[in-house]
């Protein structure tokens, strides 16, 4: 009797040693699996902390560059190195704002403002994008309104109402244009009423009678690349997308691609020869650009992750007393193809140290 006593408690000892190992194992994994999420979560504050602080200096060491450096026809300049040439007399403008002759034949090693993908500091990327480059619904000049329509596939019965309810949704008042909408006709639709003042940024055209349609196969990515609210008339043809240049008469899909090829090599110069080359129907007294403005987009992004930053800067160096640059604002996007690509070129700038270089 004693004996299945003894042996009972043995086996009941057994029993809660073995359960006591179980839930001590059991604990020791959940703090395992704990401290490797927390240590997890730290190194992604980390990463994401080192990311902004990269993403930062990206931004402001652009809008430095931008603000310091000449502009070419090939872009932004990176090292003060002005070349003369053959035919300098004719590149030269001696009438510039600060009374300094200005050399815009390209060097070679500029900063491309079309888009183009760069490196920046630790991990962070970087493109620009001047406002030349794109279609401005509040400036554009007329000509190529029919063209980036067609870019868009809108009929082309459609252009004239889509005009007219852009035009109701940017004056002051609140008279009705044939083919137009005002507050009223909004109400009927449960839409915000227009603002009466021109567009701020380019997703606000969604928000006009007709073009929230016309612009659904663009998503807000491409959609703020393609347009500008800046005050701009001309289309440069250095910087601008296919897309855009698509419209300018007479440029199909398979001619604004040339035009985007050609210019990698060396970019257009002359006005009557990008004219005559593509055979256009234009003249040289037309809205046509080959130089960037002082006003356009920096997008910046990480190669660890998290969404796209789009800033529009605007380069203010007479205002007095204030920053050489002004940041009208700032765009959360997700990312794309195109900030995914690792595709990304390296600045030949110091500022921007290369691959294989330690951060300075």
């Amino acid at each position: 009797m004693k004996t299945s006593e003894h042996h009972g408690q043995t086996g009941f000892v057994l029993v809660a040693v073995l359960v006591a190992l179980v839930v001590l194992t059991l604990l020791a994994s959940a703090v395992a699996v704990v401290s490797e999420r927390a240590i997890a979560e730290a190194r992604a504050d980390a990463d994401a902390f080192e990311g902004e602080i990269a993403t930062v200096g990206t931004r402001d060491s652009v809008l430095y560059l931008l603000s310091t450096q000449r502009q070419t026809y090939g872009g932004l300049t990176v090292d003060q190195q002005v070349v003369w040439s053959v035919g300098q007399a004719t590149a030269i403008r001696p009438d510039d704002d600060f009374g300094d002759a200005t050399n815009f034949l390209p060097i070679g090693n500029e900063i491309k403002l079309d888009g183009t993908p760069y490196l920046g500091l630790g991990g962070a990327r970087f493109a620009l994008q001047d406002d030349a480059g794109r279609f401005s619904p509040n400036w554009s000049f007329p000509m190529y309104r029919d063209g980036f329509l067609t870019m868009l596939g809108v009929p082309a019965g459609e252009w004239d109402v889509l005009d007219a309810r852009r035009l109701d949704y940017q004056d002051p008042d609140d008279l009705y244009r044939l083919n137009g909408a005002e507050r009223a006709q909004y109400k009927d639709r449960g839409m915000p009423g227009p603002a009466n003042r021109t567009l701020l940024t380019p997703l606000e055209l969604r928000r006009v009678m007709g073009w929230d349609k016309a612009l659904a196969k663009l998503d807000d990515a491409k959609l703020m690349d393609l347009l500008t609210t800046s005050r701009t008339v001309n289309i440069n043809v250095n910087t601008a997308a296919p897309e855009t240049l698509r419209s300018l008469p007479g440029v199909d899909a398979p001619t604004a691609q040339r035009i985007v090829d050609l210019r990698q090599k060396l970019p257009h110069m002359l006005a009557w020869q990008f004219i005559q080359t593509f055979n256009l129907p234009m003249d040289e007294t037309q809205p046509l650009g080959l130089l960037a403005v002082g006003y356009g987009t920096l997008k910046l992004w990480h190669n660890a992750g998290g969404p796209v930053r789009m800033i529009h800067w605007t380069l203010t160096p007479t205002d007095e007393g204030g920053r050489p640059w002004r940041l009208d604002y700032e765009i959360v996007l997700p990312r794309d193809q195109h900030t995914d690509s690792d595709m990304a070129r390296a600045p030949q700038t110091p500022v921007f140290p290369q691959p294989g270089q330690a951060d300075g």
